[in-house]
């Protein structure tokens, strides 16, 4: 890995480096350019690869990528003579695959160590394959090259030439000995006119294969774009973000806090020195905060996959709070309250797990954006009001011993619930109650019971 892909891998990921490393071996030719072409535009985490992949933006990340550098307006020689002839002046005969058994022919050129991936795999469907091969190739042995460079006779002896079928036409100029030398896919630096003047607009007029780079502006779900940089971020209300890394955008400024002093979770933040918890901002309320109060102590922990935020209160048991890797809370364990008011991590999406043993009373409109929540222990809970866990899907088995009534809207939207303990139910809300209770079906005694609450 070189050096370029080493700041990669630090600042974005080692999954990240590798997939530079695939898309953009024309732009490692430069040092320090990939780099700071991401660091300029995408601020530092390690999710972006994930996030690339898990919306199938490969392409458009390439194309925004290279049409920062203006691939497009590099000067093109125009000589007139067909890329054939042209590589015959550079001493090359131009070979155009058409079927994989055409690249398969090509195989014998390389040692067994060193042979094309290109060789493996179905690239037709990928990519337009050529190979170029000097016409005194039965010449250039392999063994008189003790100490390979790219630039080399023997690597530049047969080269295979790539354009991507994605519509940006992406070259690829692949080496002969493969990755026994840095960066083997960007042979010529990938630029065809370092083969012989002229070859790249040859192959522009002879097969179409026109490079080209779309300078529209790059989308990715979840990530906002402030001040010519992306941004991921874990929550937006009312148009501010709530990001990963104790950061967030407030009508276009970017506050980063100090990660010795401050914990930025959710639309929350612990304060590690005055010892507090606050909505940040003003025109949010929300009931978790109102959890937490008269904090002595606040210890953190780091853990492998998350972080664990033990507040101890001047009265009580121990307070904890989960958070995944991004900030985002995920459990909360509270033994010391009785009642919780409306509002409670009302715009929480990721929490999973909820241990709160004693309270009675839950109010309105608690949990009621939450996806993921799917463990609740409420043993002692009496009264649940409207709209919680309105948009829940996961929860599969839910114990309420001693519910007795329950408000509309409870788990609308829920697809995975299997089981349901209520046997001292008396009053149940009728509007879009368990919408979805197609899991339920096959327990014809509980669904029987329920419905003659309704």
């Amino acid at each position: 890995m070189n050096y370029d892909l080493k700041i990669i891998k630090k600042k974005y990921g080692e999954n990240m480096a590798k997939l530079c490393s695939k898309l953009f071996t024309s732009i490692l030719e430069v040092d320090k350019l990939l780099p700071s072409l991401l660091l300029d535009h995408f601020y530092p985490n390690h999710y972006l690869y994930n996030d690339i992949i898990n919306n199938n933006l490969v392409g458009e990340f390439k194309n925004y990528i290279y049409s920062l550098v203006d691939v497009e307006k590099m000067e093109r020689v125009d000589i007139g003579l067909t890329p054939k002839e042209l590589l015959l002046e550079a001493g090359y005969i131009l070979y155009e695959c058409k079927t994989e058994d055409d690249i398969k022919q090509f195989k014998k050129y390389y040692h067994p160590k060193e042979v094309l991936c290109t060789f493996n795999s179905n690239r037709l469907k990928e990519c337009y394959v050529f190979f170029a091969v000097k016409k005194d190739v039965d010449k250039i042995k392999r063994e008189d090259f003790k100490n390979p460079n790219r630039q080399d006779r023997y690597g530049t002896s047969v080269i295979s030439i790539q354009f991507t079928k994605d519509g940006t036409n992406t070259l690829s100029i692949k080496n002969r000995y493969n990755h026994r030398v840095n960066n083997p896919d960007a042979t010529f630096s990938n630029n065809l006119d370092n083969i012989i003047p002229g070859l790249t607009k040859a192959f522009e007029r002879e097969y179409d294969l026109i490079q080209k780079y779309v300078t529209n502006k790059f989308e990715i779900p979840n990530y906002v774009y402030i001040k010519g940089k992306y941004y991921k971020y874990n929550l937006e209300e009312n148009n501010i973000y709530y990001c990963p890394g104790n950061i967030i955008i407030d009508n276009n400024q970017i506050k980063k806090y100090d990660k010795e002093k401050y914990i930025v979770m959710d639309y929350f933040i612990l304060d590690l020195v005055k010892k507090r918890i606050n909505v940040y901002d003003k025109y949010l309320y929300d009931s978790f905060i109102d959890t937490i109060e008269d904090i002595k102590k606040i210890e953190v922990v780091n853990e492998l996959n998350d972080k664990r935020i033990s507040i101890i209160p001047t009265k009580g048991e121990v307070i904890s709070i989960i958070l995944d890797k991004q900030n985002n809370i995920i459990g909360y364990t509270n033994n010391n309250i009785y009642n919780i008011k409306q509002n409670f991590l009302i715009n929480n999406i990721t929490l999973r797990t909820l241990n709160v043993s004693r309270v009675k009373k839950i109010s309105d409109n608690c949990l009621m954006n939450n996806l993921y929540l799917e463990n609740l222990y409420v043993p002692k809970l009496e009264v649940i009001g409207n709209f919680f866990l309105l948009v829940n899907k996961e929860l599969k088995n839910l114990n309420l011993p001693e519910v007795k009534i329950i408000g509309k809207c409870f788990l609308a939207y829920n697809e995975k619930l299997e089981y349901i303990n209520v046997p001292n139910l008396i009053s149940l809300g009728q509007f879009d109650f368990l919408k979805n209770k197609h899991n339920l079906l096959e327990n014809e005694d509980i669904v029987h019971e329920l419905e003659k609450k309704l």
